[in-house]
């Protein structure tokens, strides 16, 4: 598990996996320079997520594909959770919102 902490304390802050998460991928798609990798990546504040239900019956999206549901879904840090996946992070730290 490689984790990237927050420097920020603050008493809700929970640790994420990665892969659980929903976050917008346009700058994975679109090649965005984000900043300079040559440095180690510092995360001041941790990022803010929303936690939804999953439904238990099966749900479709376009083309009949089986729609894979999310637990979490990124509300702000998605700029973050991109460059801690690009860096090789496994864990991130987070909020919970809608506790």
């Amino acid at each position: 598990m490689k984790l990237l902490k927050a420097r920020t304390s603050h008493p809700k802050k929970q640790i994420l996996k990665i892969s659980d998460l929903s976050y917008i991928k346009y700058y994975e798609q679109h090649g965005v320079y984000l900043q300079d990798l040559s440095k180690e990546f510092n995360m001041i504040n941790p990022i803010e997520i929303n936690q939804h239900e999953i439904s238990k019956t099966p749900r479709y999206g376009a083309g009949g594909k089986l729609y894979k549901e999310k637990r979490y879904s990124v509300v702000r840090g998605n700029q973050r959770v991109t460059m801690a996946k690009k860096l090789g992070y496994t864990h991130i730290e987070g909020i919970i919102l809608n506790d």
